[in-house]
């Protein structure tokens, strides 16, 4: 996204962008997706739409960076120092903060989106770690945390598809349980 003044226009058009192509990512691939149809279901111009992002993918990347961001800020926001594992209250945090923007995670978990971001989410949350697989030779680590990365994002994915009817701390002992994590 280019660097503009952030006004309460810009954020109004920002936050229209991102609601359309959030409902979008629920229909269809961002492949499929036009600047056209964002911009008539965000209301805005074309014009509008280009002085903020080159095309639909630097938009997925804007709401997948502030995602990502979010998120960062949450686990900077506990104190970890001690730790190298993920605890049951960070991991808790870190879900409260996706239940509560679920349509966003929904659209960019969701197979219309960019996978990378899954991967992205997984690695940031520290769920899956490296350090795990000690002893084991690197390919063989990698098929593990693939593994690993895939199952937790088929479980988020399911959860928010079925409107999160677990708790998150259900849902984070779960994760922790199933990844042969302690709890921490």
């Amino acid at each position: 996204m280019k660097e503009k003044k952030m006004d309460r226009r810009v954020k109004y058009t920002l936050t229209a962008l991102k609601e359309a192509m959030i409902e979008l990512l629920q229909e269809q691939h961002i492949s499929k997706i036009s600047v056209v149809s964002l911009c008539k279901i965000a209301d805005v111009n074309r014009s509008t739409f280009y002085t903020h992002f080159k095309d639909q993918y630097d938009l997925l990347q804007y709401i997948t960076h502030e995602a990502l961001n979010n998120i960062q800020n949450h686990l900077r926001a506990l104190n970890r120092e001690n730790s190298k594992n993920i605890s049951i209250q960070a991991l808790v945090q870190i879900l409260d903060y996706v239940k509560e923007n679920a349509d966003v995670f929904n659209a960019l978990l969701s197979d219309n989106g960019d996978s990378d971001i899954q991967h992205k989410v997984m690695s940031m949350m520290e769920i899956v770690s490296p350090h795990d697989y000690q002893g084991l030779d690197e390919r063989t680590k990698d098929y593990y945390i693939l593994f690993q990365i895939n199952g937790c994002i088929s479980i988020l994915q399911k959860w928010l598809q079925d409107n999160t009817p677990e708790s998150t701390e259900e849902m984070s002992r779960l994760l922790l349980k199933i990844l042969g994590k302690s709890e921490e």
